[in-house]
């Protein structure tokens, strides 16, 4: 069994975070999510003015090519484009609930993952005790079981951040993380795992059994203990259900053709017969805009977890768990809740 002599860990940088307890670097390659609040109209014409430029050059060439060049019936009928954008709205809708329903099944799971680690810490360092099980002789043996067990559930949260971020893989720089909640013996172990979150709940299940004895009181808190553990199942296979199950691609694939497509169109068809009717070019740019930007909106919520500006907190969440665990073990942390920086949240 490994137990952790320091009283102070040193933190390293992982791939995606500074865990540093004293400060949060600003640093520009770092993946952040928007919270309340954080999205403002400079952000978004940052995020977006490749698009709104496209498509106000597109209106003022529309509105050349009407009345400039020999081109007859340039402007298109307007009541198909009615009917097009009808039906397109509906099926926009449609994909907007959908990716809605990902992305919060997703916050739903990471919330999930908070009470449960609460929940397994308070079990763990209330009931595995020198009064409820034989195996535990005293105190001091006891603290060592807590945070040998508690440490591991950290790194378990951790190492499901870096993998649904990378898509199952950890670096070298993740694993020297990892080092100061795991024996290196057991990360060498886990180095070959093909799925290191449940080799980790599997190690748990293997301490727990074989601490506890045979006896019902025993045998009792064994069983809370391994429904907190099948509950991190649940979590951890919800996670990477969303994870590796994606839209269809064709589904995709047209909803972004039919899009594009009619937003080319939106201006061909609401040309005006008055030259560079300011009002009328900005309807229809910001027309043809929007359909872009909610279809984008719906791809990107679709994935919350590739690390994107509305994708779920999952280093705030964290470390949140991080704080909670090391002060049910008693440990006088320097860790602080990570803040919103600028309107978002890592």
């Amino acid at each position: 069994m490994w137990i952790d002599n320091k009283n102070t860990p040193v933190y390293v940088m992982d791939s995606f975070l500074d865990l540093s307890p004293i400060s949060i670097p600003s640093n520009p390659v770092l993946k952040k999510m928007i919270i309340r609040g954080g999205t403002t109209v400079l952000r978004a014409l940052r995020d977006d003015w490749t698009t709104l430029l496209l498509f106000s050059s597109l209106t003022v060439g529309t509105e050349v090519i009407y009345e400039y060049l020999p081109v007859q019936q340039t402007a298109l009928p307007s009541l198909p484009l009615g009917v097009l954008i009808t039906a397109m709205s509906i099926f926009l809708a449609f994909q907007i609930n959908q990716s809605y329903d990902r992305w919060w099944e997703a916050r739903r799971l990471w919330g999930q993952l908070v009470n449960v680690s609460r929940s397994l810490g308070r079990q763990i360092t209330t009931l595995l005790t020198d009064k409820r099980i034989a195996n535990i002789t005293n105190k001091e043996s006891a603290a060592k079981f807590h945070q040998e067990l508690l440490y591991r559930h950290i790194a378990f949260v951790n190492i499901l951040r870096i993998s649904l971020r990378s898509g199952g893989k950890l670096s070298e720089k993740d694993w020297r993380f990892m080092a100061q909640f795991l024996p290196d013996s057991e990360i060498t172990d886990l180095k070959s795992a093909g799925n290191v979150m449940t080799q980790l709940l599997q190690k748990q299940a293997k301490v727990l059994g074989a601490l506890t004895g045979k006896n019902w009181g025993e045998q009792q808190i064994l069983l809370q203990l391994d429904s907190s553990l099948n509950l991190l199942n649940d979590i951890q296979g919800g996670c990477e259900r969303i994870k590796r199950s994606s839209f269809p691609d064709r589904f995709n694939f047209h909803t972004r053709i039919f899009v594009w497509l009619l937003a080319i169109l939106i201006p061909f068809c609401l040309i005006e017969n008055d030259l560079f009717d300011v009002v009328a070019m900005i309807t229809e740019t910001l027309l043809a805009f929007l359909f872009v930007t909610i279809e984008r909106l719906g791809t990107e919520l679709r994935d919350p977890f590739e690390n994107r500006i509305n994708d779920t907190p999952m280093s705030a969440l964290c470390r949140t768990i991080e704080i909670d665990l090391r002060q049910q073990l008693g440990e006088t942390t320097t860790l602080v809740p990570l803040e919103p920086i600028n309107g978002v949240l890592m």
